[in-house]
């Protein structure tokens, strides 16, 4: 595992064959967007019901080209909030979204999370290019970032140890995170974490192919960037609210028409 990871970084560092792609990454919960699970929004009542039983956010990717020996993926998400009273970027992330070690819910977010059950393994819709090889992976999850106080980023990166062919314009799990719901009621050696009614918007912004370095001839590239959405690259946590008790009116209109 350790030596997956390091393969995933060091191909990261490469500057040098580098492809920009367009309109190629999806996010949804339960499932790959596009199976009869998965959905845009979770509504939860923040009631301990879900302890245990955490939700699943599944990140796909559209190849945009024939790749001829994938070997992993970088992926970059950001958790925001936004209120109309205040202007964007100016509403601080509650407790309840302090995921990172130490932090009110360490250990509520885990990844690389298990693929069974998601998409339809190798034929169909969403393939899992990860099946039949070791694997291994890891996140950062950093909070707060200097001039964006409502801003969560994290960045997850996962490989396999030996490379793989990917299909132009076919559909591919690119891995899966779960959320875990401790801290939103009181409950045996964890600590009450407020926010859990709270709305927000996990969005998807880059997804990074790795090959093995050193791709020849062109159009084979070591690296692609895909940066903009297939169907939809960001979901909502409460999106209505519907568990809470609001003390001010939210807006997602700016939100939703630039990541629609």
């Amino acid at each position: 595992m350790l030596e997956t990871r390091r393969l995933v970084f060091a191909l990261a560092l490469m500057v040098a064959s580098v492809s920009a792609a367009h309109a190629q990454i999806n996010l949804a919960w339960n499932d790959c967007l596009g199976q009869p699970s998965a959905v845009a929004n979770v509504e939860y009542a923040c009631d301990g019901s879900r302890n245990g039983n955490p939700f699943r956010l599944v990140a796909s990717f559209v190849a945009p080209a024939d790749l001829n020996a994938f070997v992993g993926i970088q992926m970059f998400f950001s958790i925001e909030t936004m209120f109309a009273s205040e202007g964007p970027h100016l509403a601080p992330m509650t407790d309840w979204w302090r995921l990172g070690i130490g932090e009110c819910r360490d250990g509520n977010l885990v990844f690389p999370a298990s693929m069974a059950g998601i998409g339809t393994g190798t034929t169909g819709l969403c393939q899992n290019p990860f099946l039949g090889a070791v694997t291994g992976g890891g996140y950062q999850y950093t909070y707060p970032l200097i001039g964006n106080p409502d801003f969560v980023r994290l960045e997850a990166a996962f490989a396999r140890d030996t490379p793989i062919a990917l299909t132009n314009g076919q559909h591919y799990l690119a891995g899966v995170i779960t959320l875990d719901t401790f801290g939103d009621v009181p409950s045996e050696g964890v600590a009450v974490c407020a926010g859990c009614c709270g709305k927000r918007a996990i969005i998807l912004y880059q997804v990074v192919l790795l090959q093995e370095p050193g791709q020849v001839p062109p159009p084979q590239q070591d690296l692609y960037v895909l940066s903009t959405a297939a169907t939809r690259q960001h979901v909502m946590w409460q999106d209505h609210e519907a568990c809470a008790t609001p003390t001010r009116r939210a807006s997602w209109g700016l939100i939703k028409t630039t990541y629609r």
